[in-house]
């Protein structure tokens, strides 16, 4: 069972129920957002309150509860749990807003790179962050059976979008590429896009050229940024975490603490 904060009231909850894009899934669809705490304290939070009432107010989803009410709901939560560094969720369905939190669990050996596969799907929604995630625990799945961090989702041509619960990033001649439209507009990605020394510039990528590529990484507010070294069994570059990435892994540590000192 899972404590969690129903409402602004305690409750438990089956954890199936709260699995996304499971037929076990007991919500309505809506919204959620998952972020990291470091200390007890979340990070980056605003984006995540702002992309969550950005989106409640395109799809027509009302949240009955303010963003101070959620800040409250917030500190509830988190300063119940046991420990410091935890992996929190929101959900907002039709008249429910849930909160609740598990332990981060992150794996430090992801940072010295990982493998992930490159798989044909997409999301519905690409630029919401909704409850309906059955395509992406596919793909994610996919991955965890090939024994790989990732799924990236690809269209029918072998154009690159987006991991099934990350972004993407590619490095080219000392060029730091991503994305710019038909992604979820992840808060991690655009932490990189506002703070990096390397510009940015949008661009798409194809499975084909992905031997031309020098540096690969991934993006989500849980892990941060992940190092990938091999796609599809093949290296990435000389299949060790490259030289931008390394230094985005340090800044984007120095930016967390920043942010958390507010």
């Amino acid at each position: 069972m899972i404590k969690a904060l129903i409402n602004n009231q305690w409750e438990s909850i089956p954890k199936e129920n709260l699995q996304l894009g499971t037929d076990t899934f007991s919500f309505s669809s809506g919204l959620y957002e998952t972020f990291r705490t470091l200390d007890f304290k979340p990070v980056f939070l605003q984006p995540h309150l702002d992309r969550l009432f950005s989106s409640a107010n395109r799809i027509g989803l009302n949240i009955q509860f303010t963003q101070s009410d959620i800040l409250d709901m917030l500190s509830k939560v988190i300063h119940d749990f046991q420990d410091p560094n935890q992996r929190v969720r929101i959900l907002a369905v039709p008249n429910k807003l849930i909160v609740y939190t598990s332990y981060l669990n992150l794996d430090p050996s992801i940072y010295n790179g990982v493998c992930v596969i490159t798989i044909e799907a997409s999301r519905a929604q690409p630029e919401i962050k909704t409850t309906d995630y059955h395509a992406c625990l596919t793909a994610w799945k996919a991955a965890v059976n090939a024994e790989c961090f990732e799924a990236i989702l690809m269209d029918g041509s072998g154009i690159l979008y987006e991991g099934s619960r990350s972004n993407l990033f590619w490095v080219k001649d000392a060029k730091l590429f991503t994305r710019k439209e038909d992604v979820l507009p992840g808060t991690t990605r655009q932490i990189i896009i506002n703070h990096s020394s390397v510009s940015i510039q949008y661009n798409t990528l194809n499975s084909m050229d992905l031997s031309n590529i020098d540096e690969v990484f991934l993006t989500n507010s849980g892990s941060g940024i992940i190092p990938v070294t091999s796609i599809n069994n093949k290296n990435v570059g000389n299949g060790s975490v490259g030289i931008i990435t390394c230094q985005l892994l340090s800044k984007y540590n120095e930016w967390m603490l920043k942010d958390i000192a507010r």
